[in-house]
């Protein structure tokens, strides 16, 4: 009887899993042998804290969770003690998982997919050194203020032209 509860709690996990990672946009896969639990806690926050998930991954289970999602490419890298990170904004993720393997040589990442796409180590590092979504919005709204900023100061220029010009022609 039990052996039946795992199956259909398996089948259930590999079910809810697949249609998350459907809705996602990055994965990241990395070896996390020889990190102790406190720092896995430590990671989790952070990524928690990139608005990413980060679970520990059974892999024949991950294997199944991928089929028909656009991280199919990755099923190679499911082999050892695996974890996986995962979210809609691969610049955080990538910056949060990079930052954590500096500091600690026990995580070693081992690739990634967006879109569909296999990313390597190289494209990896090139996503983490790009500004944050945050930052992104930050220089939007900086350059929508400055050019309304300098639109405004050119109708007052204009304006007060026009007056020193009528101002002018009055006294001659």
């Amino acid at each position: 009887m039990e052996i039946i509860v795992q199956k259909a709690e398996k089948q259930e996990f590999v079910k809810n899993f697949n249609e998350t990672l459907k809705e996602k946009e990055f994965l990241l896969v990395a070896h996390y042998k020889g990190l102790t639990v406190s720092e896995i806690s430590s990671l989790r926050q952070k990524i928690k804290s990139a608005n990413s998930i980060f679970k520990v991954a059974k892999n024949t289970l991950a294997k199944r969770a991928l089929k028909n999602t656009d991280f199919e490419v990755l099923d190679k890298f499911f082999v050892g003690p695996t974890s996986i990170a995962y979210s809609d904004d691969p610049v955080s993720t990538s910056k949060v998982m990079m930052d954590f393997a500096k500091e600690n040589e026990n995580l070693k990442i081992l690739g990634g997919a967006m879109s569909g796409k296999e990313l390597n180590i190289d494209e990896i590092k090139n996503l983490a050194s790009l500004p944050s979504m945050d930052a992104l919005r930050a220089k939007i709204v900086g350059l929508l203020l400055a050019s309304q900023r300098s639109l405004v100061s050119i109708f007052q220029a204009n304006q007060s032209n026009l007056i020193r010009l009528v101002t002018n022609k009055n006294k001659l």
